[in-house]
């Protein structure tokens, strides 16, 4: 990408949820800008900045998810700019404007305390705790829904073509158990006839034994098997993403599902 040029992308995602007997469709269309700023001088990162013009919940179907929706995303606004640092691996490492999204929060919980007070309390106490933690905090935002997508396979290698091997990443439980989800994924590249790179990825999860007894105790099910999938395409020219789909679907036992397609392309 060019130091200092702006590319603005459109994300239409759909997708569609079920907890116990609760089924919900939704559609979100997103707008961002993503600026490139170069190296950190000091550390190996590639400095990004990324701004969130518009977010429109254009359907979802239960009520009281629309008003949880509703409250999610204002606090998400606090995060409408961010300059990150990205390591070689793809994860967001650092925040950079660390004090402007401290001043939006001051703005958000008043608020939600004067439009939510009852319902919000939980949620602002996980946030103002979760504000001193950069950690959790960077754990937290790497699963917006444009970072997630646009920073899966930043920094990967594909894999020689026929190759058996995976790259390790870790997810998260979209259910909000705050359970890590270990996922095997694997990134293939071809050249299309318009000489662009066509990059796919697949990812599966590992049967790992802890994870699983706790997402059996999350979901109250101790003889489920969950699963976990991702799959996406991108389209780069010279390492520009012109175009990606992605879709993730995790599903645990009977009783919980969630299933969702991301697309975005850059906007000419």
């Amino acid at each position: 990408m060019e130091i200092g040029k702006e590319y603005l992308y459109n994300t239409d995602i759909t997708g569609r949820t079920k907890v116990h007997s609760l089924d919900s469709n939704y559609k979100i269309n997103i707008k961002t800008s993503v600026i490139y700023k170069g190296k950190d001088p000091d550390e190996d990162f590639h400095i990004f900045e990324i701004t969130e013009h518009e977010y429109n919940l254009e359907m979802y179907e239960d009520p009281l998810i629309v008003q949880i929706t509703e409250m999610t995303n204002k606090v998400c606004s606090i995060y409408s700019t961010l300059e990150v640092g990205v390591n070689r691996k793809g994860e967001i490492a650092k925040i950079y404007n660390k004090d402007a999204i401290r001043d939006k929060w001051k703005e958000v919980k008043d608020w939600l305390t004067n439009s939510h007070p009852i319902e919000a309390y939980e949620i602002i106490r996980a946030k103002e705790y979760e504000l001193t933690n950069e950690e959790m905090e960077i754990k937290s935002i790497r699963y917006i829904h444009f970072l997630y997508q646009f920073f899966y396979i930043f920094g990967k290698e594909p894999l020689a073509e026929g190759s058996k091997s995976y790259l390790k990443r870790e997810d998260m439980d979209r259910f909000g158990s705050g359970v890590v989800v270990p996922v095997n994924i694997s990134v293939t590249e071809k050249l299309t006839e318009q000489q662009l790179s066509e990059w796919n990825v697949e990812g599966m999860m590992i049967r790992d034994d802890k994870m699983i007894r706790r997402i059996r105790e999350f979901a109250k099910d101790n003889y489920m098997h969950p699963d976990y999938k991702v799959k996406g395409k991108y389209l780069y020219d010279d390492r520009i993403l012109l175009k990606s789909d992605f879709t993730i679907t995790e599903q645990l036992g009977e009783f919980f599902y969630y299933h969702c397609y991301m697309d975005t392309h850059l906007e000419f």
